[in-house]
């Protein structure tokens, strides 16, 4: 690390002023940017090859070899033994050559070659082919959804760096993104920001840094300036901070010395592609570059529904399978050589049906298992991601996007949330007078002039200016407040004039002219900031603060003229009534006091804080202000819309009772009789079980501490509450960690809060939040629609299957008719179910239960009587072409005994356009309503549906012998068309008699 005299001879004056613009383009052209080289990724090639590593692309790839290798028996002896003999030397090479990792990715690329043998000998092996296909499609599914879930990752791990810093620049405050930083950069260092590079202090009010990320030790640190010479560095140095590590308590201002990868964060980073060492810095390193890949509760549901529906699919396949053996026997398909027949050409021929029965037994696994669950699970939190951050909701974390949307309760802060944040100083008390917006007594200075020295308006301007940390910066013509907002409220009211007729105060040449001395921020528990500044060379203690705690600490009072009188009960009492008038109207109040200390004073840092309790008794009352922000247009309209939702509205506030009330009476949250506001002291008297009697009816919180948020989580949780909790302090960090759904302020929030959070609310609005739980409550949704038409294609085709040879029947599928089905069901309605806009009556609903099953009753329901209607139909039709002629023409005989090649395709395309039908029904999961309602509204699904039917109709057409179907006409697809619509009317009748059954019970 550069020592800051290193720094200052390269950029003079840099810990002063701050760089200028040359030595801003200076520094990044030498040091570079403030970018982390990013950790290393695994390869894509190697990604794709690690999907053929999978039981299920096993057992298909054996399925395949062996029928190619029978089929090149049946061309040829010679191709069939040299490619036995093949097969054999490849798969014992890999196993000796401990290459089983790629021992299914070298089958694959070996049956490519035996399907390229069969094609030269002009006997093409179709079957074999068709199963590789149906590798490439199971190992192609399965990396695109791992792929597109690893792109959602790397933007969400993009967000990591999104964070702004203020440094001084020219002279003047500045917010910067936190890769602008360079070397030589002066930063303001503040509570709950995180420490953008490495540097040295060069000025620190009680710094207090959490090292945890480079150390492992969780006890903060504290950090004070060293001499300009220190080369010293480490985490060890009270004079070095690092990137990465967090402000938890004080202020400060550092100089830059290093950036991106030099930084000690980089060089860690960089040492991540070699052996890691466990539970050390690099761990945690990578944990704070990276966010968690986690399965979400919903994911574990799937996985563990995909499970059960892969057992059933490997039991009803080996059923199959025997089916198929027996019917085999009865129809002499599979034999021994009767006497006088060729004996090897029987054997070949039985040899050949057993492993047709065993390839069709194979793909039916492959139907059955639902490779499309992930893949819609990865579609719909991708499409909820950029819906929600399109929506002001950054996620940090994929969970939240399902998780937000099962929220029963959300605590919200007020202040920037349920308000605009746009505060502004409406009301000033002064001398036992109120007035609106600026001071007008009698004893105002005249314009241009400044107040006279020791009377309250010249203790309220000195107050509001020296004991702040925040500033304005000019943005797009307009001065903005950067840091706190409540103090920015004042330093604008001191802009815009403190009294009638002043002109403006620059706060930044009273900082100047008063000097601080020292400074303890502002904490919820102590309600109060103090600062000691130097006033006309004398040591003044500045309070600012909640009215009660200055009031209490106060035992005199400045009048308008600049005298002091005792605080007597009576004067105190007027001054809480005003106080008390203006919460009421909410208003946020702060009160100001101050103390001028005896010349001597010592001003050493270390005697500051065991005199402080001392310091901040028998002040002199100065006044206070009332700061108004006002309420967010929409807020009404969402309080109302969670309440339809089912989900309690709990509003959180450090604000008195009074100011929150009033507040809560305006948005609706005290519209219940029963309605309980209540403040931190009542709060923290009653034990866990009287405030979990309470905790159904508590609407609001006030003058709330990090703690109560903490405590009202656990309360909430224990409750089976899914409790989505804002914050934007550092201290609230452990209740968004605890909480189900932690949301961060965006523009308020410190970055140790973003930290903990799982969603970052980039307008600060609590509407954002009602509209993240839309789109989760959407996401849930459209999941179910996919498992809905998945399991209904699942149970009918398993039956069709089943039941087919216990008739006698062989269903007349091919394996690449099956393969075709198997795309449209996992692929194509993944993509068109899950992109599903959400239901305007989602909102009407109450949240899902943490044990609810993903498969409600009404979805069986759908599931089993449209599957049931598909299996007759399809069945009849069979029965029908086999043994009635039905449709058979005058066409060509199919592979399969006593059907044409006409029959089989319509036998195909019948139960195809089922499914694109019923694709339609599957968009309802309420029996109130049918699948038709808003069709035209998405029109990536109307594509979807359009591009199955095009392609069915391609493969028909052309599909000739691969596909084992014949050309149809015009009106035969019309026909086809009509005939599977009528799936829409009988879903719209079950649906009715469903309903009636509801209706009667």
């Amino acid at each position: 690390m550069r020592s800051l005299r290193a720094v200052s001879e390269l950029f003079p004056r840099a810990s002063d002023a701050g760089l200028t613009d040359e030595q801003i383009t200076d520094s990044r052209a030498r040091f570079g940017p403030n970018r982390l080289t990013p950790l290393p990724r695994e390869p894509v090639w190697k990604k794709f090859l690690d999907k053929f590593d999978d039981p299920i692309i096993r057992i298909l790839l054996g399925a395949s070899l062996l029928k190619i290798v029978v089929d090149l028996f049946e061309a040829s002896t010679v191709a069939g033994v040299v490619a036995l003999a093949t097969v054999l030397v490849v798969l014992l090479g890999a196993l000796v050559g401990r290459l089983g990792a790629w021992a299914p990715a070298l089958a694959f690329a070996l049956a490519g070659g035996l399907v390229g043998v069969s094609v030269a000998l002009d006997d093409p092996s179709y079957e074999g082919a068709a199963v590789m296909v149906a590798v490439l499609l199971a190992t192609g599914v399965a990396f695109f959804s791992e792929y597109r879930s690893d792109q959602e990752f790397e933007k969400l791990n993009a967000t990591r760096d999104a964070i702004r810093v203020k440094v001084t620049r020219g002279g003047g405050v500045q917010t910067i993104a936190l890769e602008d930083a360079v070397v030589g950069d002066l930063v303001i260092l503040e509570m709950g920001d995180e420490i953008p590079a490495d540097g040295r202090i060069v000025r620190a009010n009680e710094l207090l840094v959490d090292q945890a990320l480079m150390t492992g030790e969780s006890e903060p640190v504290r950090k004070a300036a060293g001499p300009p010479d220190d080369t010293a560095d480490g985490p060890d140095q009270p004079g070095c901070v690092f990137r990465g590590t967090q402000v938890v308590d004080g202020a400060g201002r550092m100089v830059v010395t290093n950036v991106g990868d030099d930084t000690m964060l980089g060089q860690i980073a960089r040492r991540l592609s070699g052996e890691p060492e466990p539970a050390g810095p690099q761990d945690r390193v990578a944990e704070k570059l990276t966010i968690s890949k986690a399965s979400t509760p919903l994911q574990e549901k799937l996985e563990a529904l995909a499970g059960l529906i892969s057992k059933i699919g490997y039991a009803a396949a080996v059923a199959i399978f025997i089916a198929l053996l027996v019917r085999g026997l009865v129809v002499g398909e599979v034999r021994l050589p009767a006497a006088g027949e060729d004996r090897a050409q029987v054997l070949l021929a039985s040899v050949q049906a057993l492993l047709s029965y065993f390839v069709y037994m194979v793909i039916v696994i492959v139907v059955a298992v639902p490779e499309g669950l992930p893949m819609s699970v990865t579609v719909s939190l991708a499409i909820a991601w950029r819906k929600m951050s399109q929506a002001n909701s950054l996620v940090r974390q994929l969970v939240a996007c399902e998780t937000i949307g099962s929220a029963t309760v959300i605590c919200s802060d007020k202040t920037g949330t349920l308000t605009q944040n746009k505060m502004s100083v409406s009301r000033l008390g002064i001398g036992g007078r109120t007035f609106e917006g600026a001071f007008d007594g009698a004893a105002a200075p005249a314009p241009g002039a400044r107040p006279a020295e020791n009377t309250p308006l010249h203790w309220l301007i000195v107050n509001a200016a020296v004991n702040s940390t925040a500033n304005l910066e000019q943005k797009n013509g307009e001065l903005v407040t950067v840091g706190n907002t409540t103090e920015g409220a004042l330093l604008h009211w001191l802009r815009r004039g403190a009294w009638a007729g002043s002109g403006p105060f620059d706060h930044v040449r009273l900082r100047d002219e008063f000097p601080v001395l020292h400074q303890v921020h502002f904490s919820s528990e102590r309600k109060r900031m103090t600062t000691v500044a130097s006033v006309g060379g004398r040591p003044t203690v500045l309070v600012k603060g909640a009215p009660e705690a200055v009031l209490a600490r106060s035992s005199s009072y400045l009048a308008p003229d600049g005298t002091i009188h005792p605080m007597t009960p009576q004067a105190r009492a007027e001054f809480e009534v005003q106080i008390f008038a203006a919460a009421a109207d909410a208003m946020r109040t702060l009160a100001f006091a101050h103390a001028e200390l005896p010349g001597d004073d010592p001003a050493h840092a270390d005697t500051f804080h065991t005199r402080l309790e001392a310091l901040e008794t028998g002040l002199v009352f100065d006044g206070w202000a009332g700061i108004r922000d006002p309420l967010r247009d929409d807020v009404k309209e969402a309080v109302r819309q969670c309440r339809g939702a089912g989900i309690e509205v709990k509003m959180i506030t450090g604000d008195t009772l009074e100011t929150a009330r009033a507040i809560g009476r305006e948005i609706g949250l005290l519209d219940a009789p029963d309605a309980i506001a209540m403040s931190h002291a009542e709060f923290d008297k009653l034990s866990d079980e009287e405030l979990s009697a309470r905790l159904p009816r508590l609407r609001i919180l006030a003058r709330a501490l990090p703690g109560d948020k903490y405590r009202l989580v656990r309360l909430l949780q224990a409750q089976k509450h899914v409790v989505a909790m804002t914050g934007d302090g550092t201290n609230d960090a452990p209740a968004l960690k605890r909480a189900d759904v932690g949301l961060a302020m965006g523009i308020s929030g410190t970055e140790v809060a973003k930290e903990a959070s799982k969603i970052v609310l980039l307008d600060d609005a609590f509407s954002t939040i009602v509209s993240a739980v839309w789109w989760g409550r959407a996401l849930y949704e459209n999941i179910q629609r996919f498992i809905q038409f998945q399991l209904t294609i699942n149970v009918s085709a398993l039956l069709i299957a089943l039941l087919g040879p216990v008739i006698g029947l062989k269903p007349p599928f091919t394996v690449l008719q099956l393969l075709w089905i198997n795309v449209i069901m996992d692929t194509f309605a993944a993509i068109a179910l899950c992109s599903e806009p959400p239901r305007a009556n989602l909102m009407q609903r109450p949240p899902k239960r943490r044990d609810e099953s993903i498969v409600t009753r009404q979805m069986l329901g759908t599931i089993f009587a449209t599957a049931g209607f598909f299996v007759v139909v399809m069945l009849v039709m069979l029965v029908g072409m086999q043994y009635g002629g039905w449709f058979a023409g005058d066409g060509a005989a199919s592979e399969f005994p006593g059907l044409t090649l006409r029959q089989v395709t319509l036998f195909f395309s019948v139960y195809v356009f089922f499914q694109v039908w019923n694709q339609i029904n599957c968009r309802s999961l309420d029996p109130g309503e049918s699948g038709l309602r808003g069709l035209f509204a998405n029109r990536q699904f109307l594509l979807i549906a359009a591009l199955t039917v095009v392609g069915q109709v391609l493969i028909v057409t052309f599909g000739g012998k691969v596909f084992n179907v014949a050309p149809l006409g015009v009106l035969d697809w019309l026909a086809v068309a009509a005939g599977t619509s009528s799936v829409l009317l009988f879903a719209e009748v079950a649906r009715r008699v469903r309903r009636w059954f509801r209706a009667s019970a």
